[in-house]
């Protein structure tokens, strides 16, 4: 995903199941991306992540600029 100047990794996930390995492999080898993942938890920033809740994934363009 694109996002003006930044490019957004995604995954994810459909159960409560959180654990991110590829999407944080991803990040270790692409530090410059915005790693975000999906998921049936609430909103919440992590240190290198942020998970955006799967109800309001509709609003995810929106919230990244696009």
């Amino acid at each position: 995903m694109y996002s003006g100047e930044n490019i957004i990794s995604l995954e994810v996930k459909g159960e409560e199941n959180l654990q991110a390995k590829s999407l944080k492999s991803f990040y270790q080898k692409y530090p410059d991306t915005l790693p975000v993942r999906t998921s049936m938890s609430d909103f919440r920033k992590e240190d290198w992540m942020v998970n955006f809740p799967l109800y309001a994934v509709h609003l995810l363009p929106e919230i990244m600029g696009n």
